[in-house]
């Protein structure tokens, strides 16, 4: 991901025009549409624990029957997180999209990192830590400030040098 852009084409009015869409812009494109359908998911997932809760409650067997509460508490869950999940894209959706280069690191930078001979790529974000979304060939994987690889990055520059708390050494590449 050197070149920072991806040339494509796209149909419009028949003709076909060639747009250059840049690459930041598509990770966080594909950052949203992961966490979109884990959304979806948890939407699914939440309706079951609400249908188990209602059934097992009306059909409980015996007084300690808690199938109905367990249920519940499960239901309560996946609704807590399909509400963080939706705020976290909604933020992610109106975040500006900004050019790092030359700047300290912050939430919405790319960071090239090479670890020892191994390059990995990570977008810092405020949320969707741990997700990995493939953009042009190139596995991105999303940290948070509070991540313990995040909070090393968190205001360093291009060139600099970090450490992990595992003791794995890693030189900032590029940053866009």
């Amino acid at each position: 991901m050197t070149a920072g852009f991806l040339r494509i084409k796209l149909p419009m009015g028949g003709n076909l025009r060639v747009y250059l869409l840049p690459m930041k812009e598509m990770i966080l494109e594909a950052v949203i549409q992961t966490l979109e359908k884990e959304l979806d998911r948890q939407v699914r997932a939440n309706a079951q624990s609400n249908a188990a809760s209602a059934f097992s409650a009306a059909n409980a067997e015996k007084q300690r029957d808690t199938t109905g509460v367990e249920a519940a508490y499960l239901a309560r869950g996946y609704a807590h997180h399909v509400q963080e999940l939706r705020r976290h894209i909604d933020e992610l959706k109106a975040m500006p999209i900004e050019d790092f280069a030359g700047q300290e690191i912050d939430v919405g930078a790319v960071v090239e990192v090479d670890f020892e001979g191994e390059l990995d790529t990570y977008m810092l974000l405020n949320s969707g830590g741990g997700t990995e979304v493939k953009v042009d060939g190139q596995t991105v994987t999303v940290i948070t400030p509070e991540s313990p690889l995040g909070s090393k990055l968190m205001n360093n520059f291009e060139a600099g040098f970090i450490e992990l708390p595992s003791g794995l050494e890693g030189i900032i590449l590029s940053v866009y």
